[in-house]
């Protein structure tokens, strides 16, 4: 999987890159043959702060493409980088199951 991230005015640690990389690691083993090889599918992450909340909150957008068929998406809101990526790699899981369940 090849990862780009757009943090814009997000401090952005390499432990977060690290945990990014973690979760949606597994989505590949899911993806199945339509994953192609370990170096096609594209994950796109772009996570910002969204001030007009009470408090500060972080919104990430997690694109996934995967060469042979599948395009994921999700949008995320939460309180923590992490909590972004937790959310939206369930919300990917759902889309790649219900990918599957249209192929069959």
């Amino acid at each position: 999987m090849i990862f780009h991230f757009q943090t814009g005015d997000v401090t952005f640690f390499d432990e977060d890159k690290e945990y990014f990389q973690k979760r949606l690691f597994p989505l590949k083993k899911l993806l199945g043959w339509e994953s192609g090889d370990d170096d096609t599918v594209d994950v796109q992450v772009k996570i910002a702060k969204n001030k007009h909340h009470t408090g500060d909150k972080f919104e990430s957008s997690v694109t996934i493409l995967a060469p042979n068929g599948g395009k994921f998406h999700a949008n995320v809101s939460a309180d923590t980088i992490r909590k972004c990526v937790d959310m939206a790699q369930e919300k990917i899981k759902v889309q790649i199951a219900k990918f599957h369940g249209k192929k069959k």
